[in-house]
Formats: C-alpha cells, structure tokens, sequence
C-alpha cells in the first residue's frame, strides 16, 4: 500500500547519524596523529639523543599507526621511545579497525547490491498496473496468475521493490519509481494499460489518479479505506472505488447469520442478485457458504445423516471447521457450530435444504456483539442492523445505542455487553493482537458464542482459530480477490479462493465443438462441479456429459491447472 515516506525518512536519520559518526572518527584519528607527532618530535631528541624534523616526526607516527614499517629509525635504544612506540601502534590499529571499515563498507556495499529495475525490458499493452505493494497486492497477484495478464508492480520504496522483484521474477514486472512522477507513468506503459489499480490513502490516490487519467484510457480502480470518499475519487477520475474494510465488514456480517434474506451468500454463479429463500432464482447454480447455528436441525449430524445430494439434489463441495478446509468431506463427518459448509447446486434447491435444515427456530431474539466500531465493525453493525439483529458495539468512544465504553480486551468491559447472553460475536478491531485476546476472552466468557473475526496479517489466522474464532476474514485476501473479480471479469469468475493456493472458479466454454467433462479434467487435471447451459444445470456431471458452446462451468484446482484449463476453453 502507498505509504507516506517514512521508511525513507528513517534512512535519512540512520544516515545522517552515520556522517555524523565518521565526522567524529575522523577528528579523533587527526587529534590523535597530531598530539602523537608533537610528542614524539619532543621525546625522540631527548630519549635517542638524536635530531628529528617535524616531517620525519608525523612520518614515523603515520609508520607507526598504520604498521607498515619505521625506516631508518631503527632500532631505539631507550625503552621509553620503544613503549611510546607500542602504544601508538595499538592505538593505531584501534582507529582502523573501526575508522576503514566505517568509511568503505557503506559505499562498497552501495557499488555492489543490486537494485529494482526502472522499466520493464520491452514495452506492454492491455496489462494490469499496480501502484503500491502490499499483502493485498500479493493477493491479487496470486488471483491474476491464473490468466495470461502481464502485471506491472510500481513500488517507491527500494528494497519493497527489490523484495517484490525476487519474488515475482517470472509472474510480474517490478518498477521502482515514484507514484506521482511522470516519467514512471511512462516506465509503466500506463497509457496502454486496461487497469490500473491504486492502492493507497485518499489523498494520494487522488494525487497519482489526477495525474494519470489525462494519459490513459485504462480502468482506474482506487483502493481506500474509507468509502466516504468514493464521488470525489470517481470525480478526479476512478471508475470503481472499492474498500477492503468495507467488504470485510460485511463478509463477517453475512457469514454469522442465515435469514429470510441472506443465506452468508456471497459467491454467485448464476445471477448477480442477491440470494433470497422467498425468491430462489430457480434453476440457476449457486455457489453458497452456510454457518451451522445452534438450534438449527442440521447441528451435530453427519454429512451422511444430511444426505443431502440425495434428498436436496445439492452437493457440499467443501467443509470448514475451525479454519480447516476438507474438499468432497465424507459421511463421517460431524456438523457443529464451528463448521462451515459450502453448498453447490440449484438455487431452488439450496433453498430447500436451507429452510428444513439450516435456518435457526423462528421467534429466538439474536444478539450480536461487535468489538470495534471502525471501518469493519462499522460496515458489520450496519448489515447486521438491516437484517434486524440486535447490536452492542465495544469502542473506545461512544458509537452507537446501545454501546460500552471501553477496551474490548477488558474482561469486565464485555461482560457489560451480556455477552454471554449473545449469540454472535464480531471482532472487528485494527490490531491483530488485540482480536486475539479479545476472542480468546469472548470464547471463555460464552462457550456457545459464534465468533467472527477480522485479521490484517495472514500470519494471525491460524491463532485467531485457536484462539476460538470460528470464522477468520483475511482483510488483504479480500480486498486482492474482489479487485480481481473485477479485472478478470471478462475472462473467468473466481468464485472462492481455498488454502494451498485452491480455487473454485466458473469460465464459460468459448469453442464451438464439444468436449465431454472427461476430456477436460484429464487435459488439465482440475476437477468440474457443475456446468449451467441455456438448457440444463448440473452438478457432479457424468464423465461423458458434453461441454457446449455457451456453457457456464463450475471448475476447482490448483492455480497451474486452472490456468490450462482455461486456455484449453
């Protein structure tokens, strides 16, 4: 993410104070050459009874300090001339020992390190530029790799550049330059660029979008936290703005909560409506990710038990429990309320199975409490409130009615929320750290609780499920796949991103002759779930069912085997 320079301004200091540093060395070294020659001119005449010029005396004391010899002074025949003469040796030596490696490592270092490149090595059309490296444009590098999209990444800073230019040798090019200046905009092929995604605080996304948007016909996606901003970014320029804090927000509020309108529904294959049980969308397939409640029928029966493709004609194409993703799960199975389901079938029929399974008894009072009243939480406590939940928000500061005042990772401060009356608890702050202990708290106040948490750092999911969280939102995976979707709209539809770089996707068959569902897995190796003609829709389809022109299907692999998949479509 664009970042004010404050990397650069540490490396000022760190400089400055290493100057200054060698400024004081190199004073003391002449003090100490000085007085040694005014001494030894003094001493020499007295102790060896012999005559010395004051060049013959700085000569002998630069010999002595630096150990490389002594001339025809030799040998002394006083004692004292020879002890003065070992102390200036040491003292010497001292001085280079700290003196010459402070002065030539730097600029050695400096001549042989390599550095980010300037420009790509040829020139680029209809590719993707990034302006700013972070975890989320990690993350949407990742999802762009499944399609042949050049990738330009400009980056200021130099060793973040150099990091992404190790990383990405082969899959993006890396720019170092500054956002704003114009000849990096000429570096990065902006003006033939189709995207150009900036990623970066308000102000200086609408710095470097004012700069660009004269030069290119591309599609500027800005990428900020507070959507408040949205009509005066599209106004210098931006055709989308899009907020990963926002999305977060409400992916953590959809996935706590099955209701008459919102089934945790957030990938769609068949329409882009929302997901409705009164208005199902008929025989369209969808991709729909259902939490298991207490008090739902579904709860602490097996995948067996549920039978599910037999009974709904739907299939549980994945099971989460507690982070844990198992693909195709078997009958064994137990469902609980740290489980996650991910159902794949008609509409209709998930519907079905949501209403006689997985929806919570009509008429129980739903309490959710959110820990931090930021941009997440803020977005969390208005989907939640539209769906008719009752919210209590923990903050720092007075937010909404009802709240509490107070530090969310205070024991005492939520249990005046009654969290141990609540059902869902979301945990929404801005520090990693923070979300840990809290959910660790909240799942020792109310064992039954649901517990939705927010995590910045891909490092901190796996602790914030054994902390208790049964639902993790990596922010920046979020905020990289959503701009993918949208860059890659026209190509492929990723519909979910899996651990172990796993991707359910939809791409729609583009040949005119047919190929059957055999062909295609065994030419690629990924595996199909389901395909949606003008005439049909299916899941897990018969090895020898024919791919037509026109067709919607549902594939899941590995991003290499996508990637064939897709150009063999």
């Amino acid at each position: 993410m664009i970042v004010p320079p404050l990397r650069s301004i540490s490396r000022w200091i760190t400089h400055a104070a290493s100057t200054q540093r060698i400024r004081i060395y190199l004073v003391i070294f002449l003090v100490q050459v000085t007085v040694f020659t005014l001494i030894f001119h003094a001493l020499y005449p007295l102790t060896e009874q012999k005559p010395i010029s004051w060049a013959g005396a700085l000569f002998f004391v630069i010999e002595t300090m630096t150990t490389t010899g002594y001339g025809d002074l030799l040998p002394f025949d006083s004692q004292v001339t020879q002890v003065f003469s070992m102390v200036m040796i040491v003292t010497g030596v001292g001085m280079i020992f700290m003196v010459i490696p402070l002065l030539l490592t730097p600029y050695l270092t400096q001549l042989v390190r390599p550095t980010p490149p300037r420009r790509p090595p040829h020139a680029l059309r209809d590719h993707v530029v990034i302006m700013g490296y972070d975890e989320l444009a990690k993350s949407l590098i990742e999802s762009l790799m499944i399609e042949d999209i050049d990738v330009v990444i400009v980056e200021a800073d130099e060793e973040t550049a150099m990091k992404a230019t190790m990383r990405y040798r082969r899959h993006a090019y890396v720019i170092w330059g500054e956002y704003t200046h114009p000849a990096t905009h000429i570096h990065a092929y902006i003006g033939t660029a189709r995207y150009v995604i900036v990623n970066g605080d308000e102000r200086t996304t609408a710095n470097i979008i004012l700069g660009i948007r004269e030069i290119t016909d591309a599609q500027i996606i800005a990428v900020v936290d507070n959507l408040s901003f949205d009509r005066y970014l599209r106004y210098a320029g931006a055709e989308y703005v899009f907020s990963p804090k926002n999305t977060t927000g409400k992916i953590l509020a959809r996935h706590a909560l099955v209701t008459p309108d919102i089934a945790a529904v957030v990938d769609v294959i068949g329409s882009d409506l929302p997901f409705s049980l009164a208005n199902p969308q008929g025989q369209s397939l969808w991709l729909i990710k259902i939490p298991v409640l207490p008090g739902t029928r579904a709860l602490n029966r097996t995948i067996g038990e549920l039978d599910l493709y037999q009974r709904y004609g739907i299939d549980t194409v994945i099971l989460w429990h507690a982070g844990v993703f198992t693909l195709t799960p078997g009958p064994d199975e137990v469902i609980d309320t740290q489980t996650m389901l991910f159902l794949f079938g008609k509409a209709v029929d998930i519907a079905s199975a949501i209403e006689a399974l997985f929806r919570p008894p009509d008429g129980d009072r739903v309490i959710a409490v959110i820990a931090g009243y930021g941009d997440v939480g803020a977005a969390a406590y208005h989907e939640l409130i539209g769906k008719g939940i009752d919210c209590v928000v923990v903050d720092q500061h007075p937010q909404t009615s009802p709240s509490v005042i107070g530090n969310a990772e205070d024991e005492g401060v939520l249990k005046e929320t009654h969290l141990e009356k609540a059902q869902i608890c979301i945990v929404a702050l801005n520090d990693d750290s923070v979300n840990i202990f809290t959910t660790l708290m909240a799942r020792n106040i109310n064992p039954a609780l649901k517990i939705f948490a927010r995590a910045n750092q891909a490092g901190s999911v796996d602790k914030l499920y054994r902390a208790g969280a049964d639902f993790v939102a990596l922010q920046p995976t979020i905020g990289g796949q959503a701009i993918a979707g949208i860059v890659l709209a026209d190509h492929v539809k990723i519909l979910l991103d899996l651990p172990g770089g796993q991707k359910v996707v939809m791409k729609h068959w583009m040949k005119s002759h047919a190929r059957t569902v055999d062909w295609l897995e065994r030419k690629s190796g990924v595996r199909v779930l389901g395909i949606e003609g003008s005439s049909r829709s299916l899941i897990r389809p018969k090895a020898d069912e024919p791919l037509l022109e026109g067709d919607k299907v549902i594939l899941m692999g590995e991003v290499k085997m996508l990637k064939r998949c897709i150009q063999l479509m």
